[in-house]
């Protein structure tokens, strides 16, 4: 399986402050209790490790957090900066997602795509006038 990991507030505590060096990431974020181990467990047991955090994709900023990880000893696979909030994951073609109902991201671009097609049809008809 593939596991996708929040990094602040899952795997550690949220850096102090507004602006962040590669120092105020290493030592303001501590690690939350039994969760090393759980992810541990989890490489161990061949699942797969993605660490999807909200930083900034800057460069000081990533080897802070590689480095973080490291000296914690965290396990992942990929780290992933940039993270928007609240996501919508689009993971059925649009056109096909109103056949399938097996999570709310699919039920919000399945209800988009029709609102898409009807706009589009209002639009060329107004066009055509």
């Amino acid at each position: 399986m593939h596991f996708v990991f929040d990094l602040d507030g899952v795997i550690c505590t949220p850096a102090k402050g507004i602006q962040f060096g590669i120092v105020d990431y290493i030592k303001s974020c501590k690690p939350i209790a039994n969760v090393s181990q759980f992810m541990h467990w989890l490489r161990g047991n061949n699942h797969l490790i993605v660490i999807w955090c909200n930083r900034p994709n800057d460069l000081a900023v990533k080897l802070a957090t590689e480095t973080w990880l490291e000296l914690n000893e965290i396990p992942y696979d990929r780290l992933i900066f940039d993270r928007p909030d609240y996501p919508v994951f689009v993971n059925e073609t649009p056109s096909n997602a109103k056949y399938y109902n097996y999570d709310e991201n699919v039920s919000i671009i399945a209800e988009l795509f029709e609102e898409w097609k009807k706009c589009i049809t209002e639009n060329s008809e107004s066009q055509q006038e």
